[in-house]
């Protein structure tokens, strides 16, 4: 059984899709939390922990030429990354293992290394630095907020108000299946907002038990203090490293 390594939800103010959506590109109802491909539907607890991790913390990638007129967005999204984690983004030179950003059908990720070429995909409706910090994240080998396994303690979910078929969405981790390196993060880029799967796209289907509002990753300026904590932990990105790389940089 994989370990589960969570990143956790940012503010800002929000509609109930991304302007000019009919359907949310991050709730496909195919895929597990509505936007991570090669999660098992039948063991979803199953999640991939350290040894996902990219080597070095270095991720190569290519920019797909339907995405080229959105390169300065996607970069501005990496570099939130880059600025305040040891991880690095590289463009692909020959490296075999790498992601591949492309415009598909709705955003998703794989969760962490899979080996090989696997496909992020920022679709109508994806092109949002908050959402490309979010899809980056799963590739990094991150999983949604509400799923860890204390997330009742946190949230209340309403599930008459999810849509119908969608319940499995916000299955909990088992305690033993995921490791909680801080506590809920409610301003985590890796949350979802008060609506995410909603039977009508206008209630609420999880709220915060402070009474905080939840807001859609498309409303968020990127990672939130927590979430650059999670990162730093799972890459091994010390303060000694990171004073040291500062440095280098400038």
């Amino acid at each position: 059984m994989g370990t589960l390594f969570l990143l956790f939800a940012l503010a800002g103010s929000s509609l109930a899709l991304p302007f000019g959506q009919d359907v949310d590109p991050m709730q496909n109802p195919d895929l597990f939390g509505g936007d991570m491909l090669g999660i098992d539907p039948n063991d979803k607890n199953v999640i991939p922990g350290f040894q996902l991790r990219w080597t070095a913390a270095v991720v190569p990638y290519v920019i797909d030429a339907s995405l080229e007129q959105h390169r300065a967005k996607i970069l501005e999204a990496m570099k939130d990354y880059e600025d305040k984690t040891c991880v690095e983004f590289k463009q692909r030179t020959y490296q075999k293992d790498y992601i591949k950003l492309f415009s598909g059908q709705g955003c998703y990720s794989h969760v962490g290394m899979m080996g090989g070429q696997q496909p992020v995909s920022l679709g109508p409706g994806c092109i949002f630095k908050g959402t490309i910090v979010h899809e980056l994240g799963h590739a990094l080998g991150f999983f949604h907020e509400q799923n860890r396994s204390d997330r009742d303690d946190f949230l209340t979910i309403y599930w008459d108000n999810i849509r119908p078929g969608l319940e499995d969405q916000f299955t909990k981790l088992q305690p033993h299946r995921n490791i909680l390196m801080d506590t809920f993060d409610y301003t985590s880029v890796m949350l979802y907002g008060n609506t995410a799967f909603s039977k009508d796209n206008k209630s609420n289907t999880m709220v915060a038990k402070t009474g905080v509002r939840l807001f859609e990753t498309y409303d968020k300026p990127g990672l939130s203090a927590s979430d650059v904590k999670r990162v730093r932990k799972m890459y091994w990105c010390d303060e000694e490293w990171m004073k040291k790389e500062k440095q280098r940089k400038n």
